[in-house]
């Protein structure tokens, strides 16, 4: 009965050990496995002949490290200029609330400004009138014909219609440029509704550019300059108005048209900066740039890009600052290693 009990044992111990030993491989045991990995250091370098290199286009420059202004876009409006310089030095004016009138009550703006322009004008003719009541006045006086008294009154008239002539200016001015000549105008304004929270990022400083709705390549920009306008904002929306001048030599902007404004950030930080043109992307997205090891020596290198400027990228990737890149001749040199090339 021993007997029997002790084989019995060894038998469950070695169905034990044998259950470990599986369980210990399955769990030991890799579910792949890669044999000669290639890392991307490592990846194959184009070697060509000086004359290969030369039907290529192949041009080289170094890979940079500065700053590259980034740019935010934004909507905004074109509008006559906030400020009319009819009178005495530019006067704030209250075109800045004209894309909320109506058109009726756009056309009795117009009729105002007619209004104002004649009382100016009749204002202009008092002053010369009182001015030249006053001169004859002051030659009775040394003619022994006139008095002082009416010397002083002739002072008073003229100081009144100077004062009227002033008001009649900044009433004027109040009204804003003249709404009929709006199609000869050469210069606008542009003003772009910017979050509250977004100012303090934004560097106003500096020309924006404007064009498009869209950051499309195919949209033309033109360059415009910020200008010191009257402060104006919109509770509601929580936003503030900026606002900018831009030619208008074409006449290819219109008030009222909505139009894109690229405003530059402030950044500190500085990146790897190449070439647009060096970059190149395989098919599946992947991008790279050609490093030139040597004379005709070429390696291709995956990078990244942060973002795109015009006609400068920055990229961050395995890569450091002052290696040669190429920059011209990239999708000759990617579709030679590839055997697609001439």
């Amino acid at each position: 009965m021993n007997h029997l009990y002790s084989n019995h044992k060894r038998l469950l111990s070695a169905l034990l050990l044998v259950t470990c030993n599986l369980m210990a491989a399955e769990v030991t045991a890799p579910p792949a496995k890669i044999e000669n990995p290639v890392k991307e250091s490592n990846l194959t370098q184009v070697v060509l002949a000086p004359e290969a290199a030369k039907r290529l286009g192949i041009v080289t420059t170094k890979l940079e490290k500065r700053r590259l202004t980034r740019t935010r876009l934004f909507g905004g409006e074109i509008t006559l200029p906030a400020l009319n310089g009819s009178g005495k030095g530019n006067k704030q004016s209250v075109y800045t609330i004209l894309p909320s009138l109506a058109p009726a009550e756009l056309v009795r703006l117009a009729q105002s400004q007619i209004d104002a322009d004649g009382q100016v004008e009749q204002a202009k003719v008092q002053v010369q009138s009182a001015q030249i009541a006053l001169n004859r006045a002051e030659q009775m006086r040394r003619d022994k014909v006139g008095t002082e008294r009416s010397v002083d009154d002739a002072r008073i008239q003229l100081g009144l219609a100077e004062a009227n002539l002033k008001t009649a200016h900044e009433r004027r001015d109040l009204l804003g440029p003249a709404l009929l000549d709006v199609n000869n105008r050469s210069t606008f304004w542009v003003r772009v509704p910017v979050y509250v929270d977004d100012v303090p990022g934004l560097n106003t400083t500096v020309k924006a550019q404007v064009g498009g709705l869209t950051n499309s390549s195919e949209n033309a920009t033109r360059l415009a300059v910020p200008v010191a306008a009257p402060p104006s904002a919109n509770p509601a929306a929580a936003t503030v108005d900026l606002f900018y001048e831009v030619k208008n030599s074409d006449a290819s902007l219109r008030p009222g048209q909505r139009v894109g404004v690229s405003i530059p950030l402030r950044s500190e930080d500085e990146n790897l900066v190449v070439p647009w043109s060096a970059l190149v992307y395989d098919v599946n997205g992947g991008s790279w740039i050609y490093q030139a090891l040597q004379a005709n020596v070429y390696q291709r290198r995956r990078v990244q890009v942060l973002r795109v400027v015009d006609d400068q990228a920055a990229v961050t990737g395995d890569i450091v600052a002052g290696i040669e890149v190429v920059s011209m001749g990239v999708a000759e040199l990617f579709g030679t290693e590839f055997g697609v090339g001439k």
